[in-house]
């Protein structure tokens, strides 16, 4: 581990950043999503604006969008959608968390970094195994037409990971040719991240005795 992370500072926000930022705030009415079986469902009327002004979701059949719990988290705080049940009832943020929480405990962690992310201006998609909470994109790429170039792993303040599990993500990223970063967060619900470096230790027994 190599200290905080100043690739995601505020200040380095480019041209392309502000003008998605823009975009997003050219939203007036929110979308509508039917939440079911741990996910939201945005239909083929609104998945355009959805999917375009901001990078969320997945496309899968006739057109709808397929939103993460985060994203459902994210848009929600923006104003952006109207989330529902099945049965039309509206649903917020409160009732999401504490539907998924036996399932995903950590999901209100995971969003904060997810938040913080996005309110820096990166496209963040869903991370996939050994971990990796999330795949965040160099500023002004889109997703799908270019690569994540950094992994993130979330971490809970207090809460240790093992050497194995660093082990475990650090030859993931490496596998795949991406840079892996910690996100903390801590008890007060602020993130802070740090950019996690491979190093290769030396047997110094073996050098010794190669110069006697």
């Amino acid at each position: 581990m190599t200290g905080k992370d100043d690739n995601f500072s505020e200040q380095e926000a480019s041209e392309d950043v502000e003008e998605l930022e823009v975009e997003e705030e050219v939203v007036e009415e929110p979308a509508e999503a039917i939440f079911e079986n741990g996910k939201g469902y945005v239909g083929s009327e609104d998945a355009d604006r959805i999917s375009q002004q901001g990078f969320y979701g997945n496309r899968i059949d006739n057109n709808r969008l397929e939103l993460e719990p985060v994203e459902l988290l994210h848009l929600i705080e923006r104003k952006r959608l109207v989330v529902r049940k099945p049965d039309g009832e509206t649903i917020g943020p409160d009732y999401i968390v504490s539907e998924l929480l036996d399932e995903d405990p950590d999901l209100w962690t995971r969003y904060l970094v997810f938040r913080d992310l996005r309110s820096r201006g990166y496209a963040v998609r869903q991370g996939f195994g050994s971990g990796i909470g999330f795949r965040v994109y160099a500023r002004g790429d889109r997703p799908g037409a270019a690569s994540a170039n950094q992994l993130v792993y979330v971490l809970k303040e207090g809460a240790p990971i093992s050497l194995s599990d660093l082990d475990m993500v650090t030859q993931t990223a490496a596998g795949s040719r991406k840079d892996l970063v910690f996100a903390l967060v801590d008890q007060n619900g602020e993130v802070n991240f740090y950019r996690v470096a491979q190093a290769t230790l030396r047997d110094r027994g073996s050098d010794e005795d190669g110069e006697q």
